[in-house]
């Protein structure tokens, strides 16, 4: 599943002001004229984009949302340097991993490299470049096998997913794949697919049984350094639960009120050898001190 940065999406919002805004007060740029540029841009008439977004350049020389569309016009029309020019351009009003990656394209083009590189450096500390944005550019396709670019690329997933850079957000992992839960006399129950979604930051569970189903996210929370679960289900429940891991296993604990008796609801998940997952059920409701067990499921991948 594909997700945007925060810095992706202000980033879209700017150039969305940027090429529909009203003419600024004194420029020769009239709606009609921003507009066929916008046109011809959108229908890849790059010629014509080209002549209009000149004009457009020419009489605001800091609109970074229309210097970036001429820059990356002239890019299509093989004309570099003046692709390059507009594109730092562009990038001098308004820093970001969009302009900064066409404007690395465009240095790929000239095979200045060490201007590429020194460009794509820029973009780490706005928000990084999807790595499939890189490894998918025909721009860069000579540098794939260069250690520099790969390195490049590992550092920009991290930056741009910073999920995948902390160890924390990998201590759940051992409960995601395609699993077939049993109870404790070995009947199987349902199915469960536990997959890892949204930038590698949550675990989606998806439950089915005959009788029931639901979903949980499960997602560590840096402000509290804690593990937060919350669950749904087809019957309208919804449970949050809250822990970590001890010993090795994530243990989560919800709290509800039951006959006017604080319960805890407490699920206990297990690595099993050969690689198989225990999820362990249990209620108290004398804050802990004896527990009662609700359910025991083995979960067994699917072969």
């Amino acid at each position: 599943m594909k997700t945007r940065s925060v810095s992706s999406l202000i980033l879209l919002f700017f150039l969305t002001l940027s090429l529909s805004a009203q003419t600024p007060v004194g420029s020769a740029i009239t709606p009609e004229m921003r507009a066929a540029a916008n046109d011809a841009y959108q229908k890849q008439d790059w010629p014509a984009a080209a002549e209009q977004y000149a004009k457009i350049v020419k009489a605001e020389d800091k609109n970074a949302g229309a210097r970036y569309r001429y820059g990356m016009t002239l890019l299509n029309l093989s004309r570099t340097a003046e692709a390059i020019t507009n594109l730092e351009a562009a990038m001098a009003v308004a820093p970001n991993p969009v302009f900064a990656l066409a404007a690395a394209r465009a240095y790929a083009r000239t095979g200045n490299t060490e201007k590429m590189y020194a460009v794509l450096e820029q973009s780490l500390p706005l928000g990084g470049i999807a790595p499939e944005s890189l490894t998918g550019e025909k721009d860069f396709q000579a540098f794939k096998t260069d250690a520099k670019f790969a390195d490049f690329v590992k550092r920009s997933d991290m930056t741009v997913n910073p999920c995948k850079a902390r160890p924390e957000f990998r201590q759940f992992d051992f409960w995601i794949g395609e699993w077939l839960p049993k109870n404790a006399q070995g009947v199987t129950v349902g199915t469960s697919s536990i997959q890892l979604i949204l930038g590698s930051c949550i675990i989606f569970e998806n439950w089915e049984t005959p009788v029931s189903a639901g979903k949980s996210f499960n997602v560590y929370d840096v402000r509290d350094g804690k593990w937060h679960q919350t669950w749904v289900d087809a019957k309208g429940l919804m449970t949050h639960y809250v822990g970590g891991l001890v010993d090795g296993k994530m243990v989560l604990d919800s709290e509800s009120i039951q006959n006017g008796r604080k319960v805890i609801a407490r699920m206990t998940f297990s690595k099993l050898p050969g690689g198989d997952v225990r999820q362990h059920g249990e209620n108290s409701s004398d804050e802990g001190k004896t527990w009662t067990t609700t359910f025991d499921f083995t979960y067994v991948r699917k072969r």
